[in-house]
């Protein structure tokens, strides 16, 4: 039988549960969103079931900020062992002393990090994280359930809808949103002082992290024998620079062993005549 909403729902209640908890005690709704999406795709990838550890290690404001950043750090840079800043996500969320840490480490040491988790959490929020990080579906299980409907009540149309669709639709809605000019899905990039990039590196790292997710890159128009200070990525979609960012106003991504930083474009004002 095909599985419903409803039947998603009830599968990832821990995981809709380690999301609520972050929320609860002050992380924002994306940075708690993607944090969970990270353990879930462990969860699918190395049999690490880490989200039922979350409440128990996340006790604090502080505690679930330090969680979320360092979720963020490992879908930016990758999770290598004794990489700044110690992962306390993966070291204790994913069970430091158990066979789920000792299989979390094996997995990441094998090079399953950085990009790879990028794109995985990316596969998790377009397809179950559609449901379980859908507000309104859960408040109408949760209502459902307090009703007593899970004594037996007919389900509400929402939840006995089949979950192939409802993911489907969701993945329809983002294709088909309004598309954004250049300047709200770009994003402004430099490079460190004596440590340029080219075109081809920026765009490769992109495309390698996210898929194929660059229209153009400019670059930083210079004189012959001088390398570019800085450049501009033009997205295909607007959801990418938020996508890079996590709420952040800038971030130093690692390409090829240099940094660069990235921040939204701002496009210059008009000049004053």
């Amino acid at each position: 039988m095909e599985p419903t909403v409803h039947d998603v729902l009830a599968f990832h209640r821990v995981d809709r549960a380690a999301y609520e908890h972050l929320l609860s005690l002050g992380a924002g709704r994306l940075p708690a969103r993607d944090a969970v999406a990270l353990l879930m795709w462990l969860h699918r990838s190395a049999g690490v079931d880490a989200t039922p550890r979350v409440p128990a290690l996340a006790r604090t404001p502080a505690a679930a900020a330090r969680l979320v950043a360092e979720a963020h750090a490992t879908l930016l840079h990758g999770a290598a062992a004794g990489a700044p800043p110690p992962l306390l996500l993966l070291s204790c969320a994913c069970g430091e002393d158990d066979d789920d840490g000792a299989r979390a480490r094996r997995f990441l040491a094998s090079g399953c990090g950085g990009g790879a988790a990028r794109r995985g959490a990316a596969e998790v929020l377009a397809g179950v994280g559609a449901v379980v990080f859908d507000d309104r579906l859960n408040a109408i299980l949760r209502r459902y359930e307090e009703g007593g409907g899970s004594d037996g009540g007919a389900l509400p149309v929402e939840l006995a809808a089949p979950y192939r669709l409802c993911a489907a639709a969701a993945r329809a809605a983002a294709a088909a949103a309004p598309e954004v000019e250049e300047e709200g899905r770009s994003l402004f990039v430099t490079f460190s002082k004596g440590y340029p990039l080219t075109r081809e590196e920026v765009e490769e790292f992109f495309t390698g992290s996210w898929g194929d997710c660059v229209a153009k890159v400019l670059m930083e128009k210079t004189s012959p024998g001088d390398a570019p200070t800085y450049g501009r990525v033009v997205f295909r979609r607007a959801a990418m620079v938020a996508a890079v960012l996590r709420g952040r106003p800038m971030v130093k991504l690692v390409v090829n062993g240099r940094d660069l930083w990235a921040r939204k474009y701002v496009p210059r004002p008009p000049p004053q005549l």
